[in-house]
């Protein structure tokens, strides 16, 4: 306990004599008011007879605050032990009745009541031991138990009776998809398994039965409609992998097709450049000349008559080309501008005679080779060419002359016209 010096807080704190009666009267009020109830029990404990030495007297301790503290820890102490005292006559309440519930055990079953239970039991101690709500919790606690086993029992009952009732359908043996309850019940009233299941139940059952060989058939047709899909879809691979092998084998065919006539082609074309040196020579007269071959080349079977035709007659193309560029080649090597130049007694040259231009050309091989109808032909193209570049070279000249004549003469008039200028200025 604190004990308050009123001069020392006046010292420190200076306060009115009214502010100081106050402050007493409050602290007093507190202090009365935590250890009133104390007190109470400290009285009582002072005035406990000595019995025996062994039990000591609150006055013997001299301390007031080692006083508070053995109350307080009598207080704790006693307090704990009541509440164990508690737990365990309610624990032993609660073991009593549950050992009653199993003594009437023979008497309670899913349908029993609290009100039921307490006429016959209700004047055993272990009965009113307990609270009643505690022993309403106990007693639904059992008869619940009951009733889920009372339940499993009647839906194990019933699921064997519809179990037998659809196996009696099964064995009917007529009865389908299509099957009316009406029209069959009469033929199954005398089988106990018909019997057996509730009235309200039967149709019931039928009608799951109908449901479940609806759904036996529906899944069978599923199953066979994933097998016929499967079926063309194995089908329809196989199908395409013929096709493709049949592409692929022909894609082969096709390049050895290919390869073999590329081969006759090149054969063929050796063996007319062999045989076929005229380009004036026909497919006709050739023709027997080529099928002679001892290699076979002129009947390949890879290739037909037309095809052999049309490589004669690119060949022959080839050799007039070649004919016609020696031709021109000699034409340019022979006929040149110092050649075209030279005039015969007659005044003719080897631009403006065939006469004249064929005496120069006739001991060249080449000459021979080219065709005879297209020499002069090719001549006279040449001779033409040759004129035209001579006029356009001679125009050019004259061209060339008058512009250098016409700059001399523009600048003898400007030196006349300045030097006339200079005069009048000088005037």
């Amino acid at each position: 306990m604190q004990v308050v010096c009123f001069e020392r807080l006046h010292h420190h704190h200076p306060v009115t004599c009214l502010q100081t009666v106050q402050l007493f009267l409050e602290l007093t009020l507190s202090f009365f008011l935590a250890v009133s109830d104390l007190i109470l029990e400290i009285e009582s404990i002072l005035f406990i007879p000595k019995l025996s030495p062994d039990i000591v007297s609150l006055e013997a301790i001299p301390s007031h605050s080692a006083r508070r503290s053995l109350f307080e820890h009598y207080v704790k102490t006693r307090a704990e032990e009541e509440r164990k005292e508690k737990r365990a006559a309610q624990k032993a309440a609660i073991e009593g009745f549950k050992q009653l519930l199993d003594e009437a055990s023979e008497n309670i079953d899913h349908d029993t009541n609290y009100q039921t239970f307490k006429r016959k039991w209700g004047s055993d101690p272990r009965f009113e031991a307990l609270d009643r709500k505690d022993r309403e919790l106990l007693l639904n606690e059992r008869v619940l138990l009951l009733k889920r086993a009372a339940e499993e029992k009647a839906r194990a009952i019933r699921a064997a009776a519809a179990s037998s009732f659809k196996s009696m359908l099964k064995e009917k043996g007529d009865i389908n998809v299509n099957s009316r309850w009406s029209r069959v019940k009469d033929s199954l009233r005398d089988d106990p398994r018909y019997k057996c299941v509730k009235h309200e139940d039967r149709e019931v059952l039928f009608n799951e039965y109908i449901s479940e060989l609806k759904a036996i058939e529906e899944k069978a047709e599923r199953k066979d409609k994933v097998k016929k899909e499967e079926e063309e879809k194995l089908k329809e691979r196989e199908r395409e992998l013929r096709k493709r092998k049949e592409r692929e084998e022909q894609e082969m065919e096709r390049v050895r097709l290919k390869v073999r006539r590329k081969e006759a082609v090149a054969s063929f074309q050796a063996l007319l450049v062999e045989t076929i040196k005229d380009p004036q020579a026909s497919w006709t007269e050739s023709k027997p000349k080529l099928e002679k071959d001892p290699q076979g080349r002129a009947a390949n079977p890879d290739l037909d008559s037309s095809d052999m035709e049309k490589l004669f007659r690119e060949h022959i193309k080839m050799l007039f080309e070649r004919c016609v560029n020696d031709f021109r080649a000699l034409l340019a090597e022979v006929i040149t501008q110092d050649a075209a130049a030279q005039e015969t007694e007659g005044g003719k040259t080897a631009l403006n005679s065939w006469s004249t231009a064929k005496r120069l050309l006739k001991p060249d091989p080449r000459y021979n080779k080219m065709p005879r109808k297209e020499r002069e032909a090719l001549w006279r193209r040449y001779a033409e060419d040759m004129l035209r570049k001579q006029k356009s070279a001679l125009d050019q000249e004259e061209e060339k002359h008058t512009d250098v004549k016409g700059r001399s003469s523009g600048g003898d008039f400007g030196r006349y016209s300045s030097g006339t200028r200079r005069t009048h200025e000088r005037r």
